[in-house]
């Protein structure tokens, strides 16, 4: 039926009953020959935690159905001996549920095979609400590979006679009864690659194949048993055209279930599930929609759904319109779905500047409101007006008369690549051409620096995708080039003869898959090293193996690349002819001046909220300054910034390099620096802009440095922590300092904002006062003569300040003898280190500790001992590595990796993957070269960072991979991110090692240098906390929470008595410039009586 025009109830959207299954109240009491199973699809990860996390998760299932034996994604047929095909799909989380009918009493045992991880888990009697977990795939298998695995599992724990975590109230022995019904549930996550899950049962008497799923003679599924009944019918009313539109059913009884929609009456052919879905509501889709289902038991027939039809009234009218990268076409984008028939008319459109309309196309459905024009040769940058007439929608509504949009043609921009992403394509590049959105409608679109994707020579971005890299190569003089491709899985290389695409021939080809940047080997598959490379490729349509291309020039380049599961990547790389051939893990050459693409720059924007300020600032700290922006463009929404500075009085500007953030802070300011300024410019493709200029006046600093803290590091030490950097020199002065009780001070030294202090003996818990004068800052303000601070003698070490954040490991290396590094962390003795030496664990031997000096304070590191020892490698000399017996680094979301490192030889040594702390094919961390750090994971990609410290130094290494990205921080500053959103960072069957012994690989990547105070966090810390550490080793800490900001205040009564109210330490002084001193005893408020003598009151930390 179809009404114009109604205003009664009007259901936009989808017509849906969300359907929440609860579990039987009482279970089947006979077996049904079927069990429920479940999925939820789009969810990523491969944790279980990423599945019970979710908040799709119990009932926001998208598959349900009724399985014939215990295994998902059964044999279309029902063929228990046919295994499951392991290909149902990627990131998707399923659930098998239901019941176990025991065929007699006495012992089961059953077994959990799947890919990825899983659990099954078992009931005490038919009440979920008793369900004990009882086997566990902590990595992946092979279908129904009960009694092996694939990887990062472990086969004991794959069946109930032997999980070693079992929660079954007597252990790995499970009783069971005949003729009862026992709750029984798997669930499994997929993340890429093959999947699947089953469950096998060996009863008592030998009667079920334990080779075989359990099958379904003796299962239940979630649903009672009894004749089928339909307990939410579906529903009518009205529905918008071209609207989606959903109608729904809910039943009873015995399952499985078999449904046919039926609309008028007539069977809808392929409409056989639980709901009937029309993405697109058009006229004909009104009617009387029922549905027949049939259970075990009986059949039924739902009352019918009227459902109307609200037609479309509405004219069509221009939405967008841009030109191309071809400067042969445009797109025209209409408010709504056109009709093919007059908008596939080139004379219903013109254009303006003399451009000639030679064809128009109108995209198939969802797509079908976009029309491509070909036209004749647009000139690059000119604006274009678009006039359309006649072009009607589907209900025959026409556009209004010469309806008209003004546009630009695409512009050059160099140093980018265009790359375009369809997700949901075959893994084979002929199924990503014949996609029909391929390839002006890409699921998204980025702008990369290297022809590659992922970012970085990362390797996981997805899984069952299409991409396209689209660009211009510019030789940069004349000459003959080689091509090299690269991919996971599957690539083809094409390069025009000249700019246009449509002169592209195919160069070069990956028919298997190799490791990202991988561009002189192989990994597996199909693939030929020879067809990676344009002069040996046999197959190359290019007239010669030699590619003779003229400087200067523009030549079009593509790549084209499919991904199935597991890791994935594409790129591309050039050469000279007689260049050496690229290696191996280097980043491609086709970046900078030597690419670029055409860009649409319509709608493009960039506006800026909030303006860079003047601002004052004191002397010797830094200035911040900050800017907010918006912008929108094709190509994303992200506005990138780059701050610039100038001197004072100058119009000469320069990028800072690395200030890229809405912020930036200067380092440390002195007078002369006044009038320096500062202007971002801000950009998205396409677009720039340039903020205002912010000067920044510096104030001198004419205030003492104030004593923040004085703390132990030991019986013997106290740490004094001053406000800002304090002069070496006259810190270092003993005689500036003085300690109540007799204690006498042997000696200071000073490192930025502390002085250590060598003490007779202190007592513990005990109260003393400090006297300090004469000790400056660097702007030569002293500290009056006379300043106290009262302190409790509380000792706080490093190990103190690292402890308190709780790593699950931490190795101090004090050790003088043995073979164990204490493990220091929460995990206790369980990850003691194991000295050794040898390559790796098949042929190394247990080793005696190897110690050198560590970071002491007569190097600056004022927070450790004089005698403080650290670990010693002296790499393939001694290989010697340290085996902390667990695989710590698996499955985590998040963690932390901390050190202090003090390398050497690394030119002498060549260094290559040289290990530091890591888990091989979970966490791969070390130097992948001598100047550069690299962490690599599976899940949330790779980070690498320059090294530029000299051989022989100590310095403080932390890195954090919080589940969004990675981020490198050096003595305690952050100095790099990169990496990709996880919320797994990988597995492996490799454990934990220190220094070598297999940290990049199985074995070897032996370290050489010093490692000190290694810390592993199983989350990421804040990045405050790494700071704190650092500052720690460097200065002295304490455990202590923040100090509050001082603050004072007085209130004057009629008796003449002054009330102050502070926060802090309340400190007098008899002059406002002398020296100042703790008010013994004062709490706030305190109050001074108007007899007292005269004194100057401050509050401080």
């Amino acid at each position: 039926m179809n009404k114009i025009n109604k205003t009664s109830k009007i259901l936009t959207g989808a017509l849906m009953f969300a359907l929440t299954l609860c579990l039987a109240k009482a279970q089947p009491s006979e077996p049904q020959g079927t069990i429920t199973g479940r999925a939820w699809l789009d969810m990523g990860g491969t944790g279980l935690a990423d599945i019970t996390g979710n908040e799709r998760f119990p009932d926001g299932f998208d598959v349900e159905v009724y399985l014939p034996y215990f295994e998902w994604n059964p044999s279309p047929d029902g063929d228990i001996f046919v295994p499951a095909n392991n290909a149902y799909g990627d990131n998707y989380a399923a659930q098998i549920m239901g019941y176990f009918h025991p065929p007699a009493s006495g012992d089961y045992t059953f077994w959990l095979s799947a890919d990825d991880n899983a659990d099954l888990w078992l009931s005490t009697d038919s009440d979920p609400a008793n369900k004990h977990v009882i086997a566990r795939e902590a990595g992946w298998s092979n279908a129904r590979n009960w009694d092996s695995v694939g990887g990062g599992s472990v086969v004991e724990d794959k069946t109930s006679a032997s999980f070693g975590a079992t929660e079954w109230p007597s252990g790995n022995t499970i009783t069971l009864q005949a003729g009862e019904a026992y709750y029984i549930e798997a669930i499994v996550k997929e993340g890429g690659g093959g999947d699947n899950l089953a469950v096998a049962v060996e009863d008592p008497n030998g009667v079920i194949d334990p080779t075989l799923p359990i099958p379904g003679e003796y299962l239940s599924s979630i649903q009672p048993s009894g004749p089928l009944s339909i307990v939410t019918q579906p529903m009518g009313g009205y529905v918008n055209a071209l609207d989606p539109m959903t109608l729904s059913v809910e039943v009873a009884g015995t399952p499985p279930y078999i449904y046919q929609w039926k609309k008028d009456g007539a069977d809808i052919e392929g409409a056989i599930s639980s709901s009937y879905n029309i993405d697109r509501v058009d006229n004909s889709h009104g009617g009387f929609y029922t549905v027949v289902v049939t259970g075990a038991e009986g059949s039924a027939t739902s009352e019918p759904a009227d459902i109307t039809v609200n037609s479309d009234l509405e004219a069509p009218t221009l939405a967008a319109a841009t030109g191309s990268e071809s400067f042969a076409a445009a797109r025209v984008t209409f408010s709504e779905p056109v009709d093919p028939a007059t908008a596939g008319i080139k004379d219903n459109y013109s254009l303006s500047g003399g451009v000639n309309v030679t064809g128009a196309t109108v995209g198939a459905a969802p797509n079908d409101h976009i029309v491509t024009l070909t036209t004749s040769s647009q000139k690059e940058g000119t604006m274009l007006t678009i006039t359309v007439n006649n072009v009607t929608d589907l209900f025959g509504n026409a556009i209004a008369a010469d309806s008209s949009m003004e546009f630009s043609t695409f512009i050059w921009q160099e140093g980018y690549v265009l790359h375009k992403f369809w997700q949901g394509t075959p893994n084979n590049i002929a199924g990503l051409i014949d996609d029909p959105r391929f390839p002006n409608s890409p699921d998204f679109v980025t702008l990369e620096p290297f022809w590659e994707y992922g970012p970085d020579g990362s390797n996981e971005s997805g899984s069952n995708y299409g991409n396209q890299l689209v660009g211009w190569f510019v030789p940069p003089s004349d000459g003959e080039y080689i091509f090299f491709t690269n991919s996971d899985d599957p690539s083809d290389l094409f390069l025009s003869t000249d700019d246009d695409p449509a002169n592209k021939l195919l160069i070069a080809r990956e028919a298997g898959w190799s490791n990202a940047r991988d561009w002189v080997g192989t990994g597996g598959g199909a693939s030929n090293i020879d067809d990676k490379r344009s002069d040996f490729f046999a197959d190359s349509e290019w007239p010669t193996f030699d590619i003779s291309l003229e400087g200067g020039e523009r030549y079009y380049l593509e790549s084209l690349h499919t991904e199935g599961g597991g890791g994935d990547s594409v790129g591309a790389t050039v050469i000279a002819s007689n260049d050496a051939d690229p290696a191996s893990g280097d980043a491609p050459t086709l970046t900078g001046s030597l690419i670029g693409t055409y860009l649409d720059p319509n709608g493009a924007s960039v506006n800026i909220i909030q303006q860079p300020a003047d601002a004052d600032v004191d002397e010797g700290t830094a200035g911040t300054l900050s800017i907010a922006a918006e912008g929108t463009s094709a190509y994303g929404n992200t506005v990138n910034l780059q701050w610039q500075q100038a001197a004072a009085g100058s119009d000469d500007f320069t990028d800072i390099p690395g200030a890229t953030g809405d912020s930036y802070e200067t380092g440390v300011l002195a007078v002369g620096d006044s009038g320096l300024q500062f202007r971002v410019q801000l950009s998205v493709p396409t677009v720039s802009a340039t903020s205002d200029v912010a000067t920044l006046s510096v104030v001198k600093d004419v205030t003492p440095p104030r004593i923040v803290s004085v703390t132990a590091n030991s019986l013997n030490g106290l740490i004094v922590k001053f406000n800002e950097e304090i002069d070496a020199a006259t810190g270092a002065v003993k005689g500036n300092f003085s300690l109540s009780d007799g204690v006498t001070i042997s000696s200071a030294s000073a490192a930025g904002q502390s002085v250590l202090l060598k003490t007779g003996s202190l007592t513990s818990d005990a109260t003393y006062t400090l006297t300090v004068g004469g000790v400056k800052d660097l702007y030569g303000n002293a500290v009056p003569a006379g300043t106290t601070k009262s302190f409790v003698v509380s000792v706080v070490t490093y190990t103190d300040i690292i402890l308190a954040d709780e790593p699950i490991a931490f190795y101090r290396f004090e050790e003088t003898g043995g073979m164990v590094a204490e493990n220091f962390g929460t995990l206790g003795s369980d990850a003691d280190g194991l000295w050794m030496s040898g390559t790796g664990p098949d042929d190394s031997i247990e080793w005696e500790v190897s110690n050198e000096e560590g970071p002491n304070p007569g190097e600056g590191f004022l927070g450790f001992g004089e005698d403080n020892l650290a670990a010693s490698f002296n790499g393939d000399l001694d290989l010697l590595w340290i085996e902390t017996q667990g695989q710590w680094l698996s499955n985590l979301d998040s963690f932390t990796l901390e050190y202090w490192v003090k390398p050497t030889n690394r030119e002498g040594n060549g260094w290559s993957r040289v290990g530091i702390v890591g888990q091989n094919d979970a966490v791969e961390y070390g130097f992948i070269n001598g100047t550069t750090i690299q962490i690599w994971t599976p899940g949330g990609g790779a980070l690498n960072t320059t090294y530029e410290f000299p051989d022989d130094e100590w310095h403080h290494i932390a890195t954090i991979a919080d589940g969004s990205q990675i981020h490198n921080y050096f003595d305690g500053e952050l100095i790099n991110s990169a990496g990709s959103a996880t919320s797994d960072y990988g597995s492996a069957d490799f454990t934990v090692r220190i220094g070598g012994g297999g940290v990049y690989d199985g074995s070897g990547n032996h370290f050489e240098g010093g490692l000190d105070e290694v810390a592993i966090f199983d989350r990421a810390i804040p990045a405050e906390r790494v700071k704190e550490h650092f500052t720690a080793g460097r200065e002295g800490g304490s455990k202590a929470a923040p100090e509050v900001d001082p603050t004072i205040s007085i209130t004057s009564a009629d008796d003449g008595s002054i009330t102050i109210e502070f926060e802090g330490s309340l400190q007098s002084a008899d002059t406002v410039n002398g020296a100042y001193s703790e008010v013994a005893g004062a709490a706030s408020p305190f109050t001074v009586t108007a007899d007292s003598p005269q004194k100057f009151y401050r509050s401080s930390q």
